[in-house]
């Protein structure tokens, strides 16, 4: 077993202006044996500040760090038996890539013969073997990450941090080594503790994320769940590229207004059986769930603003009103003129429901919605 909990974990610093600020609001985050998790969102979020506290590098104000069920608080980052990989690798420039692989040994008098067992066995893992007699400077930026993660894998730690390790690359190995560290994870039965601002490498590679947003976990599940089912609105806008398309609407007699000059959509029943304060919510969807249509009837309308031809796809930007906008995402190659006016149906199934003013989730289509509470503008 090689699960890491941390448990309603605070932490404060010190403010010379306000006393203390609080960055981590007591958030709980697991990562079962053998699971591949990624902390994901925005800078300044709390979410490196979450690694550092599982490694020992910070310590929690308040709440509990586990490793392997037991709690670690108070023991030391050397004794806490975890690997981490960092954004810059952190290789020695004067050491070859063999000795930057058991430099960690080397340090802990490991005998020689033993740590160069080791560190051309993780080599061979991560596919360094022609490469061992060469220093840093001689590498392409994936080898350089490689050579960092070979040294994580000879400390035979079950448990790995990786901090924002793939930025630093260009988008085609990023790609690549986006393959290469899932495989290597389920090879070797590692639990991984991933941060990064990238929702693409979160939603390729975990089998769960937790989103995190000023020092809160806004929501944690897997990356299918995040993308169909989010917890809010900032989520929603947050996870997708392009990201959910998020409109104010109106209940009223005749269904639910949106903008623009199209037909709006039907009241969904999870919703009407529920009282709004005012009639307002805010609608979700997706771009792949809007379709061109000539039909007069259609939720929503407006003018072209930007038709982006991508090959597999065709992204439209629609204005529908001032200030008020939606992207398309259509499959093969759409050719419609900016200025167009277009209509758009909706896949009713694929829309979500949120309240206007905290963003939460109300509903989908077609599920039970959250209880409704009302605010201060209700009449």
């Amino acid at each position: 077993m090689s699960d890491v909990e941390l448990r309603a974990v605070v932490k404060t610093f010190p403010d010379p202006g306000a006393g203390e600020t609080t960055v981590l609001h007591g958030i709980d985050i697991r990562a079962g044996s053998g699971q591949f998790v990624v902390l994901l969102g925005p800078s300044g979020c709390g979410k490196s500040t979450s690694l550092r506290i599982v490694a020992g590098l910070e310590s929690a104000t308040s709440g509990d760090v586990l490793i392997e069920g037991v709690r670690v608080n108070e023991v030391p980052a050397a004794k806490r038996h975890i690997a981490m990989v960092f954004q810059n690798y952190a290789l020695y420039p004067h050491l070859t890539v063999l000795e930057n692989i058991v430099f960690g040994l080397r340090v802990r008098k490991v005998p020689k013969a033993e740590r160069e067992a080791k560190a051309r066995d993780a080599a061979e893992r991560v596919g360094l073997e022609a490469y061992l007699k060469r220093r840093p400077s001689q590498l392409s930026g994936g080898q350089r990450q490689r050579t960092a993660l070979a040294r994580a894998l000879v400390s035979d730690a079950k448990v790995v941090l990786m901090d924002e390790p793939l930025s630093n690359l260009d988008a085609r190995l990023r790609h690549q080594m986006r393959v290469e560290l899932r495989e290597l994870q389920r090879s070797l039965g590692l639990t991984v503790l991933y941060v990064t601002h990238d929702q693409v490498e979160a939603m390729t590679m975990a089998d769960h994320v937790v989103v995190m947003r000023d020092g809160n976990v806004a929501q944690a599940a897997s990356p299918v769940d995040l993308y169909t089912d989010p917890a809010d609105a900032g989520v929603a806008a947050f996870i997708g590229s392009p990201p959910m398309n998020l409109l104010p609407g109106r209940l009223d007699e005749a269904g639910l207004r949106l903008a623009g000059d199209g037909a709006g959509l039907p009241i969904p029943t999870a919703v009407a059986t529920h009282g709004l304060a005012d009639g307002r919510l805010t609608v979700g969807v997706r771009p792949e769930s809007l379709a061109l249509t000539d039909d007069a009837a259609a939720p929503l309308a407006g003018t072209v603003r930007l038709s982006e031809i991508l090959g597999a796809e065709t992204l439209l930007t629609v204005d529908l009103a001032p200030g008020e906008q939606v992207v398309a995402r259509l499959p093969g190659i759409v050719r419609v003129a900016d200025g167009a006016h277009v209509r758009l149906a909706v896949a009713h199934d694929d829309v979500r429901y949120f309240d206007h003013t905290s963003g939460r989730r109300l509903a989908g289509a077609d599920d039970d919605p959250a209880p409704l509470e009302r605010t201060g503008n209700a009449r």
